[in-house]
């Protein structure tokens, strides 16, 4: 019984040995960490970014280390660290994968994958002109010639009519929600001023069209909320606009989501108010929309950065709805519906002609 005893601890101390051995034997994969850009950085387009990546290896040596953007290498060393100038002054706004892989001389590896969003200031299409108008309260609108048209490029944001008087606030949501189809009122986005910008002011349709009955016709002549010699466009001049953007008579004629890219020629570029990815966004018309979102009937708010929404000077006959115009983040086509006038929706004016 001793000797088979101690030939099992024998036995066991080889085994343990030999195990030993087999362990201080492994190699460790080496490591290699993405210093720049960090992952999820929001990077703005037009200059030079640098994309660092750094290895290590503590039992052996890095033989290689690469950066790749979108699956494609870029640059390659034998060092632990490199570092490549991506410029990213010709590229599309989006979403960028940034990554970089290294090898150790046991031929092991790692890999770190950053996803980083290149996006652009926005603003207006700075390959047009623009000309500028102003209204009653002193505010300035940037303008853009479209075609045949001339259209405000933001949303309007004045709180009185054009002869100083004032429109209603109304920021109460079960006063909004009570009210009758015919009251002239107005609210900022989420009641808070600081949404001028994007949505402006948000109206109801009877505050845009300041008494004046509806009209289909091209121009409108509905002064309504606008400045002097500017007009609410009536749903027969949205479809001016479209047309000329590329989408054919019968498509304008229809109603919901409609057209090919029209939507992604009115929209700002990049990220700075719509939430992206903006499909189609190319503002190549100068129109420069962003999602103002808009106020429901019942006085709840939606949308400030998916959507954008506008009334037209044109009533659906024999109904408490009027016709509007829609675009969305995630869409490039332009969605044409009417609905119910105690909405809060946005204003652009078009100029007399």
């Amino acid at each position: 019984m001793r000797k088979i005893g101690t030939t099992l601890k024998a036995v066991s101390v080889i085994l343990f040995i030999l195990l030993t051995a087999c362990k201080e034997e492994e190699n460790v994969a080496p490591t290699v960490n993405l210093v720049t850009p960090l992952d999820g950085d929001i990077i703005m387009k037009g200059g030079i970014v640098p994309v660092k990546a750094m290895a290590e290896d503590e039992d052996g040596t890095i033989v290689e280390i690469n950066i790749y953007v979108e699956g494609k290498e870029v640059a390659a060393a034998e060092a632990t660290t490199l570092v490549y100038d991506w410029n990213t002054a010709d590229l599309e706004v989006g979403v960028y994968v940034v990554s970089a892989l290294t090898r150790d001389d046991q031929d092991a590896s790692d890999a770190a994958n950053h996803w980083v969003l290149l996006d652009t200031p926005g603003g207006f299409n700075p390959d047009l002109n623009y000309g500028s108008v102003n209204d009653v309260e002193g505010n300035s609108y940037g303008t853009i010639e479209i075609g045949t048209q001339v259209w405000m490029a933001e949303n309007l944001k004045v709180t009185q009519y054009p002869d100083g008087s004032p429109i209603t606030q109304l920021s109460d949501e079960a006063e909004w929600n009570a009210m009758a189809p015919d009251v002239q009122a107005y609210c900022w986005y989420n009641n808070q001023a600081e949404y001028s910008d994007t949505s402006g002011v948000l109206y109801t349709w009877a505050a845009v069209m300041n008494g004046a009955l509806s009209t289909n016709t091209i121009p409108s002549g509905i002064q309504g909320v606008c400045p002097d010699g500017w007009h609410i466009p009536s749903d027969a001049e949205w479809k001016v606009l479209e047309m000329f953007l590329g989408m054919s008579e019968a498509n304008a004629n229809n109603y919901d989501w409609r057209g090919s890219d029209e939507g992604g020629q009115l929209k700002e570029k990049g990220f700075s108010n719509w939430l992206f990815p903006n499909t189609g966004a190319s503002n190549s018309s100068g129109f420069t929309a962003v999602p103002g979102g808009f106020r429901s009937a019942k006085g709840l708010f939606y949308s400030v950065d998916q959507s954008a929404a506008w009334w037209s000077a044109t009533e659906e006959e024999a109904t408490d709805k009027s016709w509007y115009r829609t675009l969305s983040f995630d869409k490039e086509q332009v969605y044409r519906q009417y609905n119910d006038m105690r909405l809060g929706l946005s204003v652009r004016c078009v100029k007399d002609i």
